[in-house]
């Protein structure tokens, strides 16, 4: 009975947050020039799908680089699983919670070490999303020469790059770790001892500099395969927009999508498209990214069926197929 009701509850969450962003993109009038160009969708699913699978990959080296060991199959079931709840849900940590849920309950205890595998994933993705996006504005130099905004964005990118580093280095220098300083600071911390879990298993990756350079390699990837579905879109519906003009403009206004306000940045997002756009002297942005929400719905869909189901009922492993060092 319990698994019944267990079963009840994941059917009407599932279907009802689907059926909420359903509702949400195709009712809107700005979906109608993405309907009339019907065939366009099916091939933006596929990078999405595609995205999915780089994404599966890249959270696959990571985990293997600590032990935890899953087929493709099973963290490509994880990943359309995280994709439907960080559309569904406030930004993008939704998704990432769902992923920490699964990984943690069949791995009792390490809680704290794999999400500072997610962690790092996200840190990963955001990094190669920043970095991708300003190499474009610098090729793309009118941007940069004619509109303050990005040049801020860049400002702004390059600073979050440097901040990074300077953590990943503080965290992984034997000689700040060793310090009475910084083992006083820990110890004066509320939780000092998740703190010290978490900061070991950061420190971990110091002998994986090789799967931390992969990983954002698949990871840049990824997101040019999603530059170039922007640049797709935007030649069949703002065809002005020439060169790397979509795909800069594009990418930066995916950061503002990730934005924790709305289910999937809904409406953030489409602000930000539109702005965006507008200020480079073109219209019809959000629908760029309305038209990679319809495409993505596909995914959400397949990871709904995962999660109503339960992950386990679809081969995710249990304790003793997972190992954690």
């Amino acid at each position: 009975m319990r698994r019944y009701l267990l079963l009840i509850f994941r059917l009407s969450l599932g279907v009802g947050l689907l059926a909420y962003v359903l509702a949400t993109n195709f009712g809107r009038a700005a979906a109608k020039p993405l309907l009339s160009q019907i065939w366009v969708l099916p091939a933006l699913a596929g990078f999405l799908f595609f995205g999915a699978a780089i994404e599966s990959i890249r959270l696959g080296l990571l985990l293997d680089s600590q032990g935890v060991r899953l087929s493709f199959g099973q963290r490509y079931r994880l990943v359309s699983v995280g994709m439907f709840f960080s559309f569904c849900l406030p930004g993008g940590t939704g998704g990432d919670v769902v992923k920490l849920y699964y990984l943690a309950s069949d791995n009792r205890g390490r809680g704290i070490e794999l999400a500072m595998i997610l962690l790092i994933d996200r840190v990963i993705a955001l990094f190669s999303l920043i970095t991708l996006a300003s190499g474009f504005t610098l090729l793309e130099g009118h941007l940069l020469r004619e509109h303050a905004l990005i040049q801020w964005l860049v400002i702004g990118s390059a600073a979050v790059i440097g901040v990074g580093m300077l953590v990943a280095t503080a965290l992984c220098s034997n000689a700040i770790r060793a310090s009475s300083v910084f083992r006083s600071l820990v110890c004066r911390l509320p939780f000092h001892h998740s703190f010290e879990r978490a900061s070991d298993a950061l420190y971990h990756f110091r002998t994986h500099k090789r799967v931390l350079m992969l990983a954002a390699l698949v990871c840049l990837l990824g997101h040019l395969a999603l530059a170039g579905m922007f640049r797709f879109v935007g030649a069949i519906f703002i065809p002005q927009a020439v060169g790397l003009t979509t795909p800069v403009l594009a990418l930066f206004g995916m950061l503002a999508n990730a934005l924790p306000i709305t289910p999937g940045g809904l409406g953030v997002g489409e602000v930000a498209f539109d702005r965006l756009f507008n200020m480079a002297g073109f219209a019809g942005g959000a629908l760029l990214l309305l038209a990679w929400r319809i495409a993505l719905l596909p995914v959400c869909a397949i990871g709904c069926v995962f999660y109503v189901t339960g992950m386990k009922r679809v081969g995710f492993p249990t304790n003793a197929q997972v190992s954690v060092k």
